[in-house]
C-alpha cells in the first residue's frame, strides 16, 4: 500500500543545497519542501518527492542556500548613495555629505531610500538586515521598508551627545528613550511587517553611558538586539582613554551592557584585554570589510577578527550601507573578507570561503537575534532561500560551487529569492515592485534631495 504524501505549498527540486545546518551538509540533486512559509523537509530529490506532493519549482541544478544576512547598514540615506568622492576623508564625509543630508532629509526621502535599499538587497540575495540607525522620522522609513519583502531591523539615528556635524539628531536622554520606546512599541517585526524596530545606537563618542544602559534595558524589555558602533577609529580609542581611561569595550563592559544580545559593529582597534572581554561576554561582532577598505580604517591591517572567532566570538558581515561601501551586496563583502586579510596580513588562508559564508548566513542571523528563525536550511526555520542560476558563464563549469559563488559569480548568479516561502525575486526581477515604473520616480526623488542638500557631485573627468 502506497504511503500517503504530505501536501506542501511548494517544493524546490533539483537543487545543489548548501544547508548551513550544524553538520554543514551539502546535498546534490536535493529538494526542499515548504509548508506555511517554513521549511518542512530537506533532502535528496527522490526522498522528498516520495513524501511530499505540491507545486514544484525546478532549480535546474542551481545552488540553493539560506538567505544572506547583512548585519549592519544605514539605509535611510540610500537615495543619495554613490556620490561621495574618493578624495573625501572620514571627516569630509561627516561635514560635507552627512551634515547636509540630516538637515534636509524628509520622511518621504527616507521612505524611498529604504525602498531602494531593500530592492538592492533582494536582487543580491539578502533576505534580512540590521540597520544601526540613521532615520530622523522613522514613519516613512518603516513604510518603505515593508514593500519588497526583505526582513530586517532598523532604528532612529538619534543619540544624546552627537558631534557638531550631526547635532540636529541629538536629543535629551529622556527624549531619546521616549522615541526608542515609541518605535519599539509601534513597529514590531511580524509576518505582515517583515521590517521592525530594534535598538540602534551611534556609540563611539556620540552616546553617553546613561543612554547606553537605558537602551540596553529597552532591548531586554522588547527582546531585540542592541546594535552599537564600537572601536571604529583610532581617534575614538584616544577619546575613550582620555575621558574614561578605558577602551570603548572596557567602558561598555563596566556599564554591564555586553552580552549575547548586544551586537558591536566594526570593532577594528582592540587590545588583548578587549578580546578577553569579548570572549567572556560573547556579544556578536559585525565586520564591515568594504567600509574599511574604502576609507582605510584598518580592519584588514590591525583587525583581529580571526582571533575573535578562535575565542568563540560570533563574527558576522555587514555592508555598512551604500554610502560607506557603495553597495548592499554581501557576496562582495564575502570576497573582500577572504582576500583582504590575506593581502594585509601576509597569511594564507586567513579566512576561507566557508568562513565567509558562515559569517554571511548563520552568524549574521545570530548577530540579529534570529538564529532560530533563519540563517540555515533546516526543518522548522523560515523558508528564506536564494536560488542561483547555472546559466551564468561563471557557474556553467562543474567547479566547487561555493568557490564559484564567493570568488566568481557572487550575486550576479542570483536568480530567485524566497522569504517565508514566497518569491520576492523571480527570474531576476522583484515580484512586488515594477522596476521600470519605479526607476524614474527614484531618479526624480534623488535629484530633489540633492538640490535641497545643495550638493554638487564631482565627476571623474569632464562631462559634455
Amino acid at each position: 500500500m502506497a504511503t500517503e504524501k504530505t501536501g506542501a505549498d511548494l517544493i524546490l527540486t533539483n537543487g545543489y543545497l548548501i544547508t548551513m545546518d550544524p553538520n554543514r551538509r551539502i546535498i546534490e540533486n536535493g529538494a526542499v519542501a515548504i509548508i506555511g512559509g517554513k521549511i518542512a523537509a530537506v533532502g535528496k530529490n527522490g526522498d522528498i518527492l516520495a513524501r511530499y506532493d505540491g507545486t514544484q519549482y525546478d532549480c535546474h541544478g542551481g545552488v540553493v542556500h539560506p538567505g544572506l544576512v547583512d548585519a549592519h547598514e544605514h539605509v535611510a540615506w540610500h537615495l543619495v548613495r554613490g556620490i561621495v568622492p574618493d578624495t573625501f576623508t572620514v571627516e569630509d564625509v561627516w561635514e560635507k555629505y552627512e551634515n547636509p543630508i540630516v538637515h534636509g532629509i524628509t520622511p518621504q526621502d527616507e521612505e524611498y531610500s529604504i525602498l531602494l535599499a531593500t530592492l538592492e538587497m533582494a536582487v543580491n540575495g539578502t533576505t534580512i538586515f540590521g540597520d544601526t540607525g540613521g532615520s530622523r522620522y522613522t514613519d516613512g522609513m518603516f513604510k518603505g521598508a515593508n514593500i519588497v519583502g526583505v526582513k530586517g531591523y532598523t532604528s532612529h539615528g538619534i543619540s544624546d551627545d552627537y558631534t557638531p556635524e550631526l547635532k540636529i539628531m541629538e536629543y535629551s536622554f529622556d527624549r531619546c528613550i521616549e522615541l526608542f520606546r515609541d518605535e519599539l512599541t509601534r513597529y514590531k517585526r511580524t509576518g505582515s511587517t517583515p521590517v521592525g524596530a530594534h535598538v540602534g545606537l551611534a556609540g563611539m563618542e556620540h552616546t553617553s553611558g546613561d543612554l547606553m544602559v537605558a537602551a540596553k534595558e529597552l532591548s531586554r524589555e522588547f527582546n531585540v538586539q542592541m546594535q552599537v558602533h564600537c572601536s571604529v577609529y583610532e581617534s575614538e580609542i584616544q577619546y575613550f582613554r582620555k575621558r574614561y581611561n578605558k577602551t570603548p569595550i572596557e567602558f561598555y563592559d563596566d556599564l554591564g551592557v555586553l552580552d549575547e544580545h548586544t551586537t558591536l559593529v566594526h570593532v577594528i582597534h582592540t587590545t588583548d584585554h578587549d578580546l578577553q572581554i569579548l570572549e567572556k561576554r560573547r556579544p556578536s561582532v559585525v565586520h564591515c570589510p568594504g567600509a574599511s577598505l574604502r576609507y582605510g580604517l584598518g580592519a584588514m591591517r590591525v583587525g583581529r577578527f580571526k582571533e575573535m572567532r578562535e575565542r568563540g566570538v560570533n563574527v558576522a558581515l555587514g555592508s555598512d550601507s551604500g554610502n560607506w561601501s557603495d553597495g548592499l551586496d554581501i557576496f562582495q563583502q564575502m570576497y573582500q573578507v577572504c582576500v583582504g586579510h590575506r593581502e594585509c596580513k601576509n597569511e594564507y588562508p586567513y579566512f576561507t570561503r566557508e568562513d565567509a559564508f558562515e559569517m554571511a548566513t548563520i552568524n549574521g542571523a545570530k548577530a540579529l537575534g534570529v538564529e532560530n528563525e533563519c540563517g540555515s536550511m533546516e526543518p522548522g526555520k523560515a523558508a528564506d532561500l536564494v536560488i542561483h542560476s547555472t546559466d551564468r558563464p561563471e557557474m556553467m563549469t562543474q567547479g566547487e560551487r561555493l568557490m564559484q559563488m564567493v570568488y566568481s559569480s557572487m550575486s550576479r548568479s542570483v536568480d530567485s529569492v524566497l522569504v517565508d516561502g514566497a518569491f520576492i525575486v523571480r527570474n531576476g526581477k522583484p515580484t512586488r515592485v515594477n522596476l521600470e515604473e519605479l526607476a524614474p520616480v527614484i531618479r526624480a526623488k534623488q535629484a530633489d534631495m540633492l538640490k535641497r542638500m545643495n550638493y554638487k557631485m564631482t565627476r571623474s573627468w569632464p562631462v559634455e
